[in-house]
């Protein structure tokens, strides 16, 4: 009876570490210094963007949401990041799979957001990434390599990071 007991706890313990593992291996290799996803990203507007075709200048990525209040407060700094900023990197906004199609556009419109805007229908785009709440923003250096991550909110410290990295 200890050793069918044992065997149980083993497996039950083995299938709850294969479980942690599935679900945290993502995030754990898009920590910085590992290579980005290259992954294409619908974006809401229709057509694709190939990360992988941004290789050799920065790229900012935001994971957000309509309904998400610190997101959505941030949206207008990153239109005028991307203004001021140019050529010298891509800003992406990826919302998230639980938002409405209809709100993302419509909060959007109401920032005056004219850079990329995906919508991670299946999740695939945070998965990749790892992510799992909002705001949290990414940046990939001009090498392809994750430079940053920030979860919770944008740090001052990412922009210096960002103009930096896609001046260079």
């Amino acid at each position: 009876m200890r050793v069918r007991g044992a065997s149980i706890a083993l497996a039950l313990a083995l299938a709850a570490g294969a479980a942690l593992w599935i679900t945290l291996a993502p995030a754990w290799r898009q920590r910085p210094g590992h290579p980005a996803p290259a992954l294409v990203m619908p974006l809401l507007g229709g057509g694709r963007l190939s990360l992988a075709q941004q290789r050799g200048h920065a790229v900012l990525i935001d994971f957000w949401a309509p309904d998400c209040v610190p997101c959505v407060a941030e949206l207008p700094r990153f239109e005028r990041l991307a203004r001021a900023a140019g050529p010298r990197f891509t800003l992406i906004g990826v919302a998230m799979s639980y938002s409405d199609p209809h709100a993302i556009r419509v909060v959007a419109a109401r920032a005056g957001i004219t850079y990329p805007l995906a919508w991670d229908r299946d999740g695939r785009i945070a998965q990749a990434f790892g992510v799992r709440v909002t705001p949290t923003q990414i940046l990939i250096g001009a090498d392809g390599r994750i430079q940053a991550r920030v979860e919770g909110g944008l740090a001052a410290p990412l922009l210096r990071q960002m103009l930096a990295a896609g001046s260079g």
